[in-house]
Formats: C-alpha cells, structure tokens, sequence
C-alpha cells in the first residue's frame, strides 16, 4: 500500500521531474507487479478451497465464487498489461518515461476501481471453513518471499525522489 501511494504521488507531479524518476517508477513496478502476483496466487487458493468446500446445493455462494473469478480475471489481465508497460519501459529508458506514466495513471485509476469492493465477501464462509493450516498454505510466504519483497521495498526506497518517502506514508484501511 505504502509503494502505490508513494508511486502515486510520482505521478501526480510530486518529486522529481518526470525524466528522473525512471529508476523510481522501475523498482515501484516490480513491487507492484511482485506483491499482485502473491495477491493473485492467494486469491486463487480461497477461491478453489470454497469451490471444493461449500456445499454445491449453495447455488447462490457458487454464482458468487464465479464472479470473484471473472474479478479475479479481470484483475491478472490488468496486471498484466501493467507488466508490459514496465517491460516497455525498462527498455526504453528515459525516453519512455512519459509514456509510461500516462499508461500507469490509467492503470491505477482501473485498479483501484476494481479493487475498491475488496472486502472478503466470503468472510463467514472462510471463517468457518478454514482452519490456520489453510491460511499458511494460502499465505505462502517464506523466508525466500520476505526477503525478495524486502529486496524490492529497499529498491522503491532507495530511488524515491526527492519530498517521496514510502516508509512514511500512513496505511488506512477502510
């Protein structure tokens, strides 16, 4: 939450010029690209572990859990193209940097629309259905994972220009 926020602040003019935040917006996008595949992956998991677990007479929970797949879609598929303006930019350089934000300001304003009914529809389900064992699996985080995320925080940090400091932006969740 901290890396889009301060990513977003890059983008709405804070900091540097737009030539200069090229390493910036590089070690935000791999974060971002980084913490939604994880995101993705445990997504994914809730998903299957309902579809096995609910009663199939629930006909109702069932519609929901293929919305939350069609979401879920919807969600890869705007990551994905979000990977391909990085990768576009990481090989242009400084001379894609323009096109870059343009492309990154459309993506977080899709992103955060469809994220924004983020809360679990499925709380009483996964409540009941799962147990900590589960909730290990669907984390999947290692000491692997927490290092690699630490590696690419360090790198957002390290290259935040100048009025731009991810560690200190307060997190709310609403």
């Amino acid at each position: 939450m901290q890396v889009r926020l301060a990513f977003e602040q890059a983008l709405d003019g804070s900091g540097a010029a737009d030539g200069e935040r090229l390493g910036f917006y590089l070690a935000c996008g791999d974060y971002l690209r980084f913490s939604m595949e994880r995101l993705h992956r445990q997504d994914q998991l809730i998903h299957d572990y309902l579809k096995e677990r609910l009663p199939a007479a629930d006909a109702e929970a069932h519609q929901r859990l293929d919305e939350l797949q069609r979401r879920q879609a919807k969600s890869r598929e705007l990551m994905a193209g979000f990977g391909e303006q990085l990768e576009a930019l990481r090989a242009a350089g400084r001379d894609g940097v323009a096109a870059f934000a343009a492309a990154a300001r459309d993506f977080l304003a899709r992103f955060k629309a469809l994220l924004a009914p983020r809360k679990n529809p499925f709380a009483a389900q996964t409540d009941q259905l799962f147990g900590p064992v589960d909730w290990v699996r669907i984390a999947g985080v290692s000491d692997a994972s927490l290092a690699e995320e630490a590696a690419l925080f360090a790198a957002v940090c390290a290259s935040a220009p100048a009025g731009i400091d991810p560690e200190s932006l307060e997190v709310r969740h609403h």
